[in-house]
């Protein structure tokens, strides 16, 4: 039986979303309106973060996600002129009438213009960008953003650093893994030693044009989480690592020392949440996989990292990845909603 760790401890870094904690499914429906005028707000988009439910609201503000598996997911609104809004949301049953209100964004309610044109220094900085964010060996053929021309750019020469911003949501189309996916950059900044971006958004499935064409995204996908980050995380939590091809190490402090066994029951613990889970690592581990033959290290950045039972990180910066998990890009990135049947026996 795994040791029980107390949450009471643990409630400044709880942040539930994402993961559903039974088989039922209800339905979502409501409006969007805006606060200070108090009329609807059409076409915002509302989605629950990472997952492929998402939506936009029609000319009225009305809005439905349908079939969506009960649990506890971060829901978020946005709109062009509108500050974003975001809010934990538990999925137990049918909601009908929701209403949300947004407010506008004054500090950016001059009118977006998209540039027909843009130059070669321009050019550079897309491709740069491009491969920062979809990842570098993917195929531009098959994944491609295909409003491109929305992102702005602003290079500082002193420190070689470009940063990106998109007031509209990138619409990146995935051909490889059979996925639309609605993006909100909400920052990019890239330097000579350091990368970091976030944005947020949701998944929308591709229609295939054949029965191959649906095999080839299923296999593509299985192949894009095998080896990943939640792929770990998720074998960690019900304790198969070894069955699905993972073998995990303490890392040496140097050649001389002799690090202890890694042991999974001296590292992982249940909570008194449902499907929430802790582990507590005293130093970095290497993570090796064995098919496609691939390493990663990661270190731990807080006491305590606590993980949803599919593989989510609730805070993503208590962990700090490197070697080959840490190459995942928005290319390869699939639903937290997205559900791997193993092969192995």
């Amino acid at each position: 039986m795994q040791p029980k760790l107390s949450l009471l401890t643990l409630l400044y870094c709880i942040i539930c979303y994402g993961q559903a904690i039974a088989q039922n499914s209800f339905n979502l429906s409501g409006k969007i309106a805006d606060k200070q005028k108090n009329e609807a707000v059409s076409f915002a988009h509302i989605y629950l973060n990472g997952t492929s439910f998402g939506t936009q609201a029609d000319e009225n503000g009305h809005f439905t996600l349908n079939n969506i598996p009960a649990g506890n997911y971060l829901l978020l609104i946005s709109m062009v002129g509108y500050l974003p809004l975001s809010t934990q949301i538990s999925v137990q049953q049918n909601q009908k009438n929701l209403h949300y209100e947004l407010v506008e964004d004054v500090k950016n309610l001059v009118e977006i213009k998209v540039q027909g044109q843009r130059d070669k220094v321009w050019e550079k900085q897309i491709r740069q960008f491009e491969n920062e964010y979809l990842g570098r060996n993917i195929d531009r053929d098959l994944v491609k953003i295909l409003n491109r021309q929305v992102i702005n750019f602003e290079y500082d020469p002193s420190t070689k650093t470009l940063k990106a911003e998109s007031k509209e949501p990138l619409l990146i189309e995935n051909r490889e893994l059979g996925f639309l996916y609605h993006g909100f950059l909400v920052g990019f900044e890239k330097s000579p030693r350091q990368l970091n971006f976030k944005s947020s958004g949701y998944f929308e499935e591709l229609n295939p044009s054949s029965t191959k064409e649906k095999k080839h995204w299923e296999k593509n996908r299985q192949y894009a989480f095998q080896g990943s980050l939640r792929h770990f995380l998720q074998s960690l939590i019900q304790q198969n690592l070894s069955s699905e091809g993972f073998y995990v190490t303490y890392n040496k402090e140097n050649r001389l020392s002799n690090p202890p066994p890694f042991k999974l029951e001296e590292v992982l613990y249940t909570t008194n949440k449902p499907n929430l889970y802790a582990i507590i690592l005293k130093r970095m581990i290497q993570v090796d996989y064995d098919s496609p033959r691939q390493s990663s290290k990661l270190k731990p950045m807080s006491e305590t990292i606590l993980i949803e039972s599919n593989g989510t990180l609730l805070d993503p910066y208590s962990l700090e990845v490197f070697g080959k998990m840490s190459e995942s890009r928005m290319g390869q990135e699939l639903p937290l909603d997205y559900v791997y049947e193993s092969k192995r026996k």
